[in-house]
């Protein structure tokens, strides 16, 4: 029995001392920290390779931001080529082919490192690939790569995608961290979307919805997020952009702003209205399934933030005065956005289809396979905004009150 039992722990110690047959060493892992996808411009060539690979389906170009972490302690960001120059934390490179999964694995012929993809925070995808419907296709790899989280975001970049990785960061020390730093400030200004994350495109994708994604636009050499990329539930393709006050005007729909500032004559005077809350409730009549009536009331929390003039705040028609332009202005903005949205793109970026669904589905089973497509109920739909303001805080001035 002794030697039963000696037996058996040589074996457990010997278990435990043996490694993962596909374990890889950290030491050996190429840091993958962000994403940009493109497509490859048509060119004629003679070879067999090139016909090969055009007879296979669109070409793409895909771009890897690394990290490198012997540098990433010292020194800042920097503008990169396709290669890391001494003292740059990341490296980024780009190599081109019909399918991300072979151009991941093609990468790894032009680094010593493997490119691994569990720490992506960003993929951006060009306006380009997305006007021709191919958003879907390039997502199935990161949809299905066991090492992809579902919390990586996506963004749709005016130009080049490749572009937004060769940007010269600002307090950051990456172009991807400082993009997801902006991506973030959006609950100071709300003129962007939040942020969408791969999760949140593949549940559209699934369901076939329209929606709408974060726009990046680089110019000189310096990004910002502006505005949103619209798709549509048929082809699932980029149909237009909403610019910042459209975006604005959608987020206080959606019940997705945050705060936002809002300027406005009265009187002659500039008022400068700073809104700290904002929530949406959606009513819907369904009585009349060829006309169905939306209305959203918005109800909106805010100081005076700034007062170019001598109005008179501490007078409450005054302050009344000013709820009521700010009212105004907000439905401005809304009833903007709601008329490009419904007439030019006809696509539901508001979800109102998820609200009939949920509160209306008797109703939302007769219209939903033409909701926003086919005979398109949502265009002939309604959409009433209604605004209440208050003003919470008029703030201390430096004005002497005559």
């Amino acid at each position: 029995m002794d030697k039963l039992y000696k037996s058996i722990w040589i074996f457990c110690l010997l278990f435990l001392v043996t490694g993962c047959w596909d374990q890889n060493e950290i030491e050996e892992r190429g840091f993958v920290i962000g994403a940009a996808v493109d497509m490859v411009e048509e060119q004629t060539d003679d070879s067999g390779g090139e016909m090969f690979e055009k007879e296979l389906g669109n070409k793409y170009k895909l771009t890897y931001q690394f990290v490198v972490p012997g540098n990433f302690t010292g020194g800042g960001g920097g503008q990169s080529g396709g290669g890391a120059s001494e003292g740059k934390p990341f490296l980024n490179l780009t190599a081109e082919g019909t399918a991300i999964h072979q151009i991941t694995r093609r990468m790894a012929t032009e680094t010593s490192r493997k490119p691994y993809l569990e720490h992506i925070h960003l993929i951006v995808l060009s306006e380009e690939l997305s006007r021709k419907g191919h958003l879907k296709d390039v997502m199935d790899f990161f949809v299905r790569d066991h090492e992809m989280r579902r919390v990586a975001k996506v963004m749709v970049s005016e130009g080049e995608a490749r572009k937004t990785l060769e940007i010269s960061p600002q307090h950051e020390k990456m172009p991807v961290l400082f993009i997801e730093s902006l991506s973030e400030n959006i609950v100071k200004h709300s003129t962007s979307l939040p942020p969408i994350n791969i999760g949140d495109v593949h549940r559209y994708l699934l369901k076939g919805n329209s929606f709408a994604i974060p726009r990046i636009v680089v110019k000189n050499n310096k990004g910002a997020l502006l505005g949103a990329a619209i798709f549509n539930s048929q082809g699932q393709k980029m149909i237009g952009t909403l610019n910042e006050s459209e975006t604005l005007g959608m987020n206080f729909i959606t019940g997705k702003a945050k705060s936002a500032i809002l300027e406005f004559l009265m009187n002659g005077q500039l008022v400068a209205f700073e809104i700290k809350s904002a929530k949406s409730q959606i009513e819907a009549d369904v009585s009349d399934k060829d006309q169905i009536k939306f209305t959203v009331k918005i109800n909106v929390e805010g100081n005076v933030g700034e007062l170019y003039g001598d109005l008179a705040l501490e007078n409450q028609s005054v302050l009344s005065e000013i709820e009521e332009k700010t009212a105004k202005e907000i439905e401005r903005i809304t009833d903007r956005v709601i008329d490009k949205v419904q007439k030019k793109y006809k696509a539901d970026v508001f979800e109102l289809g998820a609200y009939l669904k949920q509160e209306y589905y008797k109703t939302w089973k007769q219209v939903n396979k033409e909701w926003d497509k086919g005979g398109n109920y949502f265009s002939k739909s309604v959409i009433d905004v209604q605004v209440n303001v208050e003003v919470r805080q008029i703030g201390a001035s430096i004005k002497l009150i005559k």
